[in-house]
Order: C-alpha cells, then structure tokens, then sequence
C-alpha cells in the first residue's frame, strides 16, 4: 500500500525508483566498498535501502538513539533478528553469537565475545557480497562513532566481500562523518560513490497519488491532486501523509496541512535559538547573509556577531534544511514562520 506510513521493504511496494535500485545494484556488483546514499529528510531512503536489501544478503542499521555501546550491539542485535533467514545462516557457530528461535543475540563483552569488526570478519570469510547499510550515521557520538569508522575504514581496505553504505538525511554532517578529505579521520582519502535520492517530479507525484488512491478505490479529482502537490512539493513521506490523512477522512487540505507543518514544528523546536532565528529570517524572504543580520537585528534588537551568523547558517546547511538561502522543504518553511524565540 502506498500510502503506508512505515517504511517498504519490498521491491515490488516500491513506486518508482528504478534508477537508484539499479545503481545500488551496479554498485554492489562491481565490489565498492563504500556508497552514500543522500537525501533531505522523507524523502524516501529508508524504503529505498530495505527494499533493495531484499535482493542481497544484508542487515540494515538504524544509528538513531545510539549513545552507548551497548545501544550499538543491541542495535545490531536487533538487526539481525529482523533480517531475512538468508542472512542468518552466516551466523551458526560464529562464537559471541546465540541464536534463540528467531531472535540473535550478541555477545559483545568479556570472554568468547565478538565486536562489530569481528563480526563482519566471518560475514566476509564465507565468500558472499555481503551489503551492511548503517542509516542516520552522522548522529552517533565519540566513542561510538569512533568504532564505527575505524571499523569501516579496516572493512574497506580489508573486506573484500563487504559493501558499507552510510545513509544519512542531514548530507552536510554525514559527509563531515565519513571525512575522506578530512586529514584526522579514518576514512581519509577513500573513494565514496554517493547516490543522491531526490523528490518526485510533478508528474510522477500525480502517478503516485493517483495510485495510492486507486489502490484504496477513492477516485479524487485533479484539481486536489494538484494543489496537495503544490503543498507537498513531491516529497514521498509528505505525499503519502496527505494520501493517508485523506482516506482517513480529513477532506480539508489545509487541516492537513496545518497537521504537517506543527510535526515539523515540533521537529525545528529542538534547534538553538540562533537557528531558529535564522530560520524565521529566510522563512521571511531575507535571500542573503546581510538581509538575515538584518532581520533578526530588528526582530531582537541585539547585534548578532558575524562569525556566529555565519556559523549559524552554515550548520542549518549541513543539516539539509537549507540551501542558498532557500528551504529544501516548503513545510519546513511554513513551520519555520511559527517558531517562538
């Protein structure tokens, strides 16, 4: 079903995105080590990664809420047990592993453990290309991330039979986890192939409309198909929010709209207050560093200082929420007019 909040994990629920299915495959194929995959948030990678790993042999590995590392093997853990049967005969009489049923457990400390390098040492000793993507990589912290990246970096020099493919929606941080033109990390100097995961064109945000309401029998008009596209700027988890509200019953498109803008509300209530302010400032159409100083001088009566401006809205980039003094994401924009600084 289309218009399914949760994520695919199927090739065929998938709408569109040959292109990238087929590059990750070419990838894979030939051997790289090391893939980004990149996108604003809902955009669709998370369905996109699930849906391809139903074709190989992998894990797919959410990095969000890892704060310690016994976050990060209960994760992987977790991963496991949620993976295809194929993926789990690698595992028998690897020591540090126990499988009970359909859950695998990890053991990660003390005698006959293993660590996530060790792990996938024997994933890479049967001779399988073998996919392990880590999702949101860019959130996790020292001494996790360390681990994480020294482990990438021996798999890429090291494990052949292993492909990486790091994930992230805040592109910006992502790339300033991975470091490869970054002198101090692991990761210096490798080769990353990154796929870029874009929005829906027009018309094929009016093809998947049309037939996530189709597959629910609801027959809408153009007309409101169109504006909900002119909201939503064909953006998947977006278009399928409205989808989903609407055959829900809330036929009024700016109550779903208003719906949309307070959970991304929500979501850039969590930034500083400086961000905010940036924010609101280019919400209002301040198209230039000067014409944001400017803005939040008159909204606060404070003198903001350059440098402080500068790094401001250099973070706000990394995190994808804008680009040249445009919002990436039109909701994002309208959520940014209502914060309260």
């Amino acid at each position: 079903m289309l218009f399914d909040p949760r994520p695919k994990s199927s090739r065929k629920e998938l709408f569109d995105r040959e292109r990238e299915l087929n590059m990750l495959d070419r990838l894979v194929e030939r051997g790289d080590p090391l893939i980004l995959v990149l996108g604003i948030r809902r955009i669709g990678k998370t369905s996109l990664l699930k849906s391809f790993l139903e074709k190989w042999y992998g894990i797919y590995i959410d990095m969000r809420g890892i704060f310690r590392e016994s976050d990060l093997y209960e994760r992987v853990s977790e991963s496991l047990s949620s993976s295809k049967w194929k993926i789990k005969k690698f595992l028998e009489n690897i020591r540090g592993v126990r499988i009970v049923g359909v859950e695998v457990r990890l053991k990660w400390r003390g005698k006959d453990s293993i660590s996530l390098l060790g792990l996938l040492e024997e994933f890479n000793k049967f001779g399988e290309r073998i996919v392990v993507v880590f999702d949101e990589t860019q959130l996790v912290r020292p001494p996790i991330s360390i681990e994480v990246k020294n482990t990438i970096a021996y798999t890429y020099d090291h494990l052949e039979n292993i492909t990486i493919i790091l994930s992230g929606s805040e592109i910006g941080l992502l790339k300033n986890f991975v470091g490869v033109e970054n002198r101090e990390s692991p990761l210096y100097g490798r080769y990353a192939y990154e796929l870029v995961v874009d929005r829906f064109s027009h018309d094929l945000s009016i093809e998947f409309l049309k037939q996530g309401f189709h597959e629910v029998g609801l027959d809408i008009g153009r007309e409101v198909i169109e504006e909900a596209i002119d909201l939503f700027d064909g953006i998947v988890g977006w278009l399928v929010f409205f989808g989903r509200s609407y055959i829900d019953g809330m036929r009024n498109l700016e109550s779903i709209l208003d719906k949309a803008v307070n959970i991304a509300l929500e979501e850039l209530d969590k930034l500083s207050r400086n961000e905010k302010l940036v924010l609101k400032a280019i919400a209002y159409n301040s198209k230039s560093w000067s014409a944001v100083r400017r803005f939040i001088e008159e909204e606060t009566g404070f003198t903001i200082p350059k440098s402080t401006l500068s790094r401001t809205i250099k973070k706000l980039e990394k995190l994808s929420i804008i680009e040249n003094y445009e919002f990436l994401d039109p909701i994002y924009k309208q959520a940014s007019k209502k914060l309260r600084i």
